[in-house]
């Protein structure tokens, strides 16, 4: 929000959870406040129980981008979700979409039987992925097995380059053992705020258990102990520690991405000066920081 109020920019989301509508508080979705001031773009895209896929996004984007330069406007790219940031800046391979039958079959398959088949049918896409990402290891296998060719063949022969290729990326890249408890700070914050009666609320909808919006951190957790099968510390504890894990699985990924700049905040602050005038002067020279 300051650097987008020094630089008179707008924010678009990279964010896979927080396009989905009544799935505020969990994701820390920005306020009615922060977005009555500064102009936000790609959040509230479907319901909860829509599927929305990288390339649903990436034609988003596109759009968005198009727009904002058309009016001259720049913009910083914010998230960490980073199978967005990829086909932003690397682009979207061409393969084809999932088959419904297919992804059935592999959706019956568990999380570790999906891994150990990818691993062995392309090692080389293995290598590279977060093998705990059920989502991106059906894609790739279906793929496999619609085409018969390898997802990192794909990749590696048909990926035109994203909207944002060559863009300055920034990363704030805090201390782990701090980071802890911020967020265990920011995970009682949200239960203050109301985040069980979004649950609840979400609940009540038909098909909510199974439908995508449900896998965001913190909602299955949050669910069991609105139902008496949780304890609210347990909750929290088992929340906080997916989300430390989650946060160390981005720190590996930001440390592929090539002449990151990145800024390493202090204990109990949001972020530095520095930080932010470095990314004002970036975005004050027409370029968008993912």
């Amino acid at each position: 929000m300051e650097v987008a109020r020094q630089a008179g920019a707008e924010i678009c989301s990279v964010d896979a959870f927080q396009i989905y509508r009544g799935l505020d508080i969990g994701t820390a979705k920005p306020s009615g406040m922060a977005r009555k001031e500064i102009p936000h773009h790609l959040l509230d895209l479907v319901e909860p129980e829509e599927g929305f896929t990288a390339a649903d996004y990436l034609r988003l984007a596109g759009g968005v981008l198009e727009s904002l330069k058309s009016e001259g406007k720049t913009a910083v790219w914010v998230g960490g979700t980073g199978l967005y940031h990829k086909v932003l800046t690397e682009g979207l391979a061409k393969a084809p979409g999932t088959d419904v039958k297919v992804a059935a079959e592999l959706e019956a398959m568990s999380t570790a039987e999906l891994a150990e088949e990818v691993r062995r049918v392309d090692p080389e896409w293995s290598e590279k992925a977060d093998l705990q990402n059920r989502r991106r290891l059906i894609r790739a296998l279906a793929v496999w097995r619609q085409t018969e060719r390898k997802m990192s063949a794909w990749q590696r022969e048909e990926t035109a380059p994203g909207p944002l290729a060559g863009a300055k990326v920034f990363a704030l890249v805090p201390d782990l053992d701090a980071l802890a408890a911020v967020i265990r700070t920011r995970v009682a914050g949200m239960i203050q705020d109301g985040w069980a009666e979004e649950v609840r609320k979400l609940r009540e909808r038909m098909g909510w258990r199974d439908c995508p919006g449900s896998r965001a951190i913190g909602y299955r957790e949050m669910e069991l102990w609105l139902a008496g099968r949780m304890r609210k510390e347990e909750a929290m504890d088992k929340i906080v520690a997916a989300t430390r894990a989650y946060a160390k699985r981005q720190l590996t990924w930001l440390k592929r991405i090539p002449n990151l700049m990145a800024i390493e905040p202090a204990p109990g602050s949001v972020l530095p000066k520095a930080g932010v005038e470095k990314m004002v002067q970036s975005l004050e020279s027409k370029a968008l920081p993912g």
